[in-house]
């Protein structure tokens, strides 16, 4: 019976040691209109300056029931950039909510947008 508690014990110091940092994104589109077929950018800035370490997120359509990735940033040590995306037929046209997902996470970053909508061509 002793042994459960020492491993919670341990478990609970170890993540009171451990820093654990995740970016904080910001992105922007020009609309929140898009034509299947038409490029468009997203911007996007990394707030942590504490976040060093150069990681790549996946720009994500989300639906309530899955994620879809429709393009990526490569970080590179940058805070600022901007992404080219062209959405395909394989998307639906829909309301999505347009943001950045760490790749295996559960939840959008910067989900600013709940109201991106993808039209027809």
């Amino acid at each position: 019976m002793l042994t459960p508690c020492r491993l919670c014990i341990a478990i609970f110091l170890l993540l009171l040691n451990y820093k654990a940092v995740l970016a904080q994104f910001t992105i922007s589109v020009p609309s929140l209109e898009v034509a299947i077929g038409q490029k468009f950018p997203v911007s996007w800035t990394c707030d942590t300056s504490e976040f060093s370490e150069p990681q790549a997120v996946d720009i994500c359509l989300n639906t309530d029931t899955e994620f879809i990735p429709i393009g990526s940033i490569q970080r590179n040590d940058l805070l600022t950039g901007t992404v080219n995306i062209t959405l395909d037929d394989t998307i639906f046209p829909t309301t999505y909510t347009l943001g950045i997902r760490f790749p295996g996470c559960s939840f959008l970053l910067a989900a600013e947008f709940n109201d991106f909508v993808v039209v027809s061509p």
